[in-house]
């Protein structure tokens, strides 16, 4: 069970990555260029991601598709956030045993971050955000 919830977690970490990685023009520079992700850094970008999508009234945030994207968007950056906190109490927090039904949540909420991150990867918001969780602190 544990190791549902560390893999619910890793799988949305590496569909970024290599998303992010693919953008690049050099296929020798994927390898290294994947491993300068930051776990810490990508967390902070989603939640920045989901704090700024709060800031936007509805008229100023865009037409209606890019509404669409940046709600599905939001999907994938929530789904990283908790499946991140939920990865570190799965790993260290031994004092709470995991349920099953915890688990399978966890799983689900992983294969939604798939679906919402296909329905928006060539979308530029989506490329900005994988931007940003490598260049957090970067404009």
């Amino acid at each position: 069970m544990l190791r549902a919830v560390s893999s619910a977690y890793y799988a949305p970490l590496h569909l970024l990555i290599r998303d992010a990685v693919v953008n690049g023009k050099h296929a020798d520079w994927h390898a290294r260029l994947a491993r300068a992700f930051d776990h810490k850094k990508m967390k902070d970008a989603s939640t920045a991601f989901l704090r700024e999508r709060g800031n936007f009234p509805a008229q100023a945030a865009g037409t209606g598709a890019e509404q669409a994207s940046r709600f599905r968007l939001s999907t994938v950056a929530q789904a990283f956030v908790d499946l991140q906190q939920a990865r570190h109490e799965a790993d260290y927090d031994i004092g709470e045993p995991f349920a099953p039904v915890d688990a399978a949540v966890d799983v689900a909420q992983a294969r939604l971050a798939f679906v919402a991150r296909a329905e928006v990867r060539d979308e530029p918001l989506a490329q900005r955000y994988l931007y940003s969780l490598l260049f957090r602190d970067r404009p």
